[in-house]
């Protein structure tokens, strides 16, 4: 399953609570060992990539990642995202 389909998947079930930060996001793929299909571990990179590609503020763009994410500048000065 794709990253951000298990983001998704996490958010619906509550391991996650909306709106989650970068740090909050990566703390949940950790603690709750979170791996590629493969088995191999998400380079930190692609977490925020991830992110940044699903975000509807990213429109038009050329990647082909499913836009779904809503996000803002908190109170902390900290991007946070939601599902739409």
């Amino acid at each position: 399953m794709s990253l951000i389909k298990q983001i998704f998947e996490a958010t619906k079930n509550n391991k996650i609570a909306e709106p989650f930060t970068v740090s909050q996001l990566k703390s949940w793929i950790s603690q709750e060992s979170i791996c590629k299909d493969d088995g191999t571990k998400y380079a930190e990179k692609s977490v925020e990539s991830i992110l940044s590609n699903s975000n509807l503020k990213n429109i038009p763009t050329s990647n082909k990642n499913t836009k779904q994410l809503r996000s803002r500048i908190n109170r902390f000065q900290k991007a946070e995202y939601w599902f739409e």
